[in-house]
């Protein structure tokens, strides 16, 4: 069956939540008044059982669509995987230069840098303000090359062997 990396997305997302569903109605249906009409915990588990099968052979498929795409970034080529598993990271490095590229006032207003004393010994920067925000701009632009060959590569239908369209429903 032909898909694209969004329609595995949407479909896995929707069946979280009908698993998540399933599981807060196993306890609740535990106890229950004749005119309740909750699902009994046999009857949740059962829906909660087949849901988690289905994630699992959605992921497998998603694995495949993500090993068998490839994505060019910044002039390095990778698998869709790796762009997926690397863009967190990314992220995580633009946060870590903007902070230090533009650091955080003291909540009370003082400003240690501008006393004047010649007996304290002050520490001084490693990286100047200018590197640091360079440092997160360059850090920015590999993230947003990683979101956009994903987005694109997502976009791409693929056949995917053993995807049918029942584990979509």
């Amino acid at each position: 069956m032909k898909t694209t990396g969004y329609k595995l997305q949407h479909a896995l997302r929707e069946l979280h939540h009908r698993r998540d569903m399933a599981a807060s109605q196993f306890d609740d249906g535990l106890h229950q008044f004749e005119d309740d009409g909750k699902e009994t915990p046999t009857e949740a588990f059962k829906v909660f059982s087949a849901t988690e099968a289905q994630i699992a052979k959605l992921e497998v498929a998603q694995a495949r669509y993500n090993l068998g795409q490839r994505v060019t970034v910044q002039g390095e080529s990778m698998t869709l995987a790796e762009a997926v598993k690397r863009v967190g990271g990314a992220g995580r490095m633009e946060k870590m230069w903007r902070s230090i590229a533009a650091p955080k006032k003291d909540r009370y207003g003082y400003d240690h840098d501008l006393v004047r004393d010649a007996s304290q010994e002050r520490a001084k920067r490693t990286v100047s303000y200018k590197e640091a925000g360079d440092f997160a701009q360059k850090a920015s632009r590999f993230a947003s090359a990683l979101r956009e060959a994903i987005q694109v590569a997502n976009s791409a239908e693929v056949e995917i062997e053993d995807l049918t369209p029942a584990l979509f429903e």
